[in-house]
């Protein structure tokens, strides 16, 4: 019986991945401009990373020196908390926001799981609207081992004290999706935020 279901913030709750590509893309230019990274290269291997992460990527692929790491991630979240007011309105999350209304109201425990930074993780479920529904939240701040890894998905369990198999993980990247299935749980993948709706959240919580 499920009991608790984890989402996935970027892609799944709020379109933020142009966000962060674009975010981390400008501190990168700022740099030089051989160091940003392509459409192709964001959506292969770059995205669901957490920035520190991307950068090490940068690092090895692109030679960013391991010294403009430090500057390259104050700048990206510089822009990032200055663009996500600008582009995250609760007015266009009303769906999902009726879905976690929803899910909560039939008992479920709602969490939120995501590799961002905790003060973005919590501007956005703000901004959507979504915070009056969600029980705990989650970032890449609050583990040592960032998705892939499982970490994130299981201290949520440990958190909410269920096992496992009481867990469904709502994701969309591959990465993401990696790190809850390596957890135990049951995963529900999605292409966006177009799949987040209740009655396919519902044939994932009864199978």
């Amino acid at each position: 019986m499920i009991k608790l279901i984890i989402f996935d913030l970027d892609g799944v709750l709020v379109e933020a991945r142009d966000i962060h590509y674009m975010a981390l893309n400008d501190a990168l230019r700022k740099m030089d401009e051989s160091y940003t990274i392509n459409e192709k290269e964001h959506l292969s291997s770059y995205d669901g990373l957490p920035t520190s992460k991307k950068l090490m990527k940068l690092s090895k692929e692109k030679g960013l020196p391991l010294s403009f790491h430090k500057h390259v991630w104050k700048e990206k979240q510089k822009s990032t908390e200055l663009v996500i007011p600008r582009v995250v309105k609760a007015e266009d999350h009303r769906v999902i926001a009726m879905t976690l209304r929803r899910l909560k109201a039939d008992g479920y425990k709602i969490y939120c799981a995501s590799n961002s930074i905790r003060s973005s993780v919590k501007l956005m479920l703000l901004k959507a609207g979504y915070m009056e529904y969600i029980d705990e939240y989650f970032s890449n701040e609050d583990v040592k081992n960032p998705k892939p890894h499982s970490e994130i998905y299981l201290k949520c369990m440990i958190h909410a004290g269920v096992n496992p198999e009481e867990c469904l993980i709502v994701e969309d990247s591959h990465i993401g999706r990696e790190a809850a299935a390596k957890s135990g749980a049951s995963v529900m993948g999605v292409r966006g935020l177009q799949d987040v709706v209740l009655n396919k959240i519902k044939e994932e919580v009864i199978r």
